[in-house]
């Protein structure tokens, strides 16, 4: 059997619109030698070197490696030619008349724009022969005799009817040697073929720059956390109100809202976070509400405490460090000296919105409520996720009643959802539309080559998919981190783009530890493991470091670290797949 191209199945031959073209594609594939190769329905759109613009489409182009090729034009039911004006017309089973092209003249031009388009491809110049062996026909399936279509143009020996659609590979070795006559040409060969199907039937795969499909998700994601902010019509006029909700839910975005709102309604409103990067992207993003205050919690510490200094003239965080002399400063002593400042300084707030509230001990909770100009009366809203609690304090929020619950990722792709939610417990959580890519590991068994690994695939992403530096961050597990740290500073990145340290830099790639980058968010995130995984002890480490990642994942380390969430990884592609 020939190569058939397309390829049809017999219920795409039924729903051809030409029942003629149906039964001469059976008789090809049914007659024709397996080396032969057979394209219907053949389109053209190119400027010829005449500088003039070729478009036009044909039925049947035949190429033999034996000889060369024929273009067929078919022409199904009665076929009526009128003398005096020229126009064909075809008849059909109703006797009725409908105008046509000239099929000589579409045969002989479908014959030349195939030999143009050879010629003119770059491919065609590996073909070794010298006189490409052509020609073109018309075939008539429904007609017995070809005599009444003779004429000076139309030389009987090009007509086929009827009674050649059961003999066509004769058939068309004949015309192709009425073409030929005594003129020497070179076969077309079986390099010849191949040639002419790269050029015409060549598969087609060209996918998106990555930019540009993080660019088309994006656009969903903005839908969807649009969405997720109807949860602000629900808390409506609380005072006071918890909100929970897995990574990618939009904790953060909700939160910063309602504090944004109080703002802009003339309330005096403070967001605080644990996470300082958290809060310096917030603020900057913020920047100029009036009312509104954006900070980590001890960045909150640190300017109480300097403005009590400035009206009194103590110095608290010296009274709180010898009230809790040998305790740490972050958990005990700038927490008391919070509480001992809001004794003395005036300025209080209206409503505090706390997001990252997990990682609240109950020594925190204290100074938080006393910034409140009324407790009672005062806004105090709290967004938590018990899954992100990667410094294992110990608090109760200062809120009882049951928490209202945020239930769509709207964040990551599906492949990544499934991946991090293993290693969720809680409420159960929606993924997100968006499947997305599989996650990738880079895999090598030292840290050096590691950092070869995640150096090539950025340059590769910032030269090939069209990505800029802030679109990626390297988020890293392992300790000591300054290691880490060091071996890829020492790498260099393709465009002379820089490396920044726990600095966010709009034209460098961040290097930042998964506990510093909590709260926050890229496009794409390079997760570094440490040598060993426990995956009970780094199971908050591992949500925390998947779900960061907007739209695709590698993951970087040993074969032995990698294997421990490589079957996380494999049911997450395996589960995604089968969602589609």
């Amino acid at each position: 059997m020939p190569r058939m191209r397309p390829e049809l199945t017999e219920e795409q031959l039924r729903a051809l619109p030409s029942r003629a073209e149906a039964r001469v594609y059976e008789a090809l594939r049914a007659q024709l030698p397996d080396d032969a190769l057979v394209i219907h329905s053949v389109r053209w759109l190119y400027r010829t070197r005449r500088g003039t613009v070729s478009e036009g489409e044909g039925d049947f182009t035949v190429f033999l490696p034996q000889s060369g090729f024929l273009t067929i034009e078919v022409k199904g039911g009665g076929i009526a030619l009128d003398g005096r004006t020229g126009a064909w017309s075809s008849i059909d089973q109703n006797q009725s008349s409908n105008p046509i092209k000239d099929p000589f003249l579409q045969a002989t031009r479908q014959r030349y724009a195939i030999l143009d388009q050879l010629r003119g491809h770059t491919a065609w110049r590996r073909w070794t022969g010298q006189w490409l062996h052509c020609g073109h026909a018309v075939l008539f399936p429904d007609v017995r005799s070809p005599a009444p279509f003779a004429g000076p143009d139309r030389p009987i020996e090009i007509i086929g009817v009827q009674s050649d659609l059961p003999r066509l590979a004769d058939w068309i070795s004949r015309i192709l040697r009425f073409w030929t006559g005594s003129r020497p040409t070179d076969p077309l060969g079986v390099q010849g073929v191949d040639i002419a199907e790269q050029i015409f039937c060549s598969s087609i795969c060209v996918k998106p720059l990555l930019s540009i499909a993080l660019a088309n998700e994006e656009e969903i994601r903005i839908r969807l956390t649009e969405q997720q902010a109807r949860v602000l019509r629900v808390i409506g006029g609380r005072h006071r109100a918890l909100v929970g909700g897995g990574a990618g839910t939009g904790k953060t975005l909700i939160a910063l809202e309602k504090a944004r709102r109080a703002a802009l309604e003339g309330k005096q409103a403070l967001m605080i976070c644990y996470n300082r990067p958290l809060a310096d992207v917030l603020r900057a993003a913020h920047a100029g509400i009036p009312g509104l205050d954006v900070l980590s919690y001890h960045q909150l510490c640190e300017r109480r405490i300097a403005r009590a200094r400035e009206i009194t003239g103590r110095d608290v965080l010296v009274e709180a460090q010898k009230a809790y002399a040998g305790g740490n400063l972050y958990d005990m002593q700038l927490p008391f000296a919070l509480a001992l400042a809001n004794e003395v300084v005036p300025e209080k707030y209206d409503a505090v919105v706390v997001d990252e509230a997990q990682d609240f001990s109950d020594e925190y909770w204290l100074g938080v409520e006393d910034l409140l100009k009324d407790r009672e009366s005062g806004h105090l809203y709290v967004f938590f996720d018990p899954n992100q609690m990667l410094y294992k304090r110990r608090g109760s929020l200062p809120i009882n009643d049951e928490p209202f619950w945020l239930t769509v990722n709207c964040r990551n792709t599906q492949h990544i959802h499934t991946a991090a939610y293993r290693y969720y417990k809680g409420e159960i959580i929606d993924p997100p539309e968006i499947a997305g890519a599989p996650l990738s590991d880079l895999i090598a068994e030292t840290g050096a080559a590691q950092a070869d690994a995640i150096a090539r695939e950025i340059g590769r992403l910032l030269t090939t998919e069209g990505l800029r530096p802030s679109d990626m961050v390297v988020l890293v597990m392992g300790k000591p981190k300054q290691s880490y740290y060091d071996l890829l500073l020492s790498r260099r990145l393709a465009g002379n783009v820089q490396w920044s340290v726990e600095v966010h830099a709009p034209k460098e790639i961040l290097l930042d530890t998964v506990a510093r980058f909590k709260g926050l968010e890229a496009p794409i995130v390079f997760l570094w493991l440490p040598p060993v995984i426990d995956e009970d002890q780094d199971r908050e480490a591992l949500y925390v470091g998947l779900s960061r990642a907007k739209s695709c994942v590698y993951v970087v380390g040993s074969r032995l670290a990698c294997a421990a969430i490589s079957t996380v990884v494999r049911e997450a592609g395996a589960h995604v797949s089968g969602q589609e």
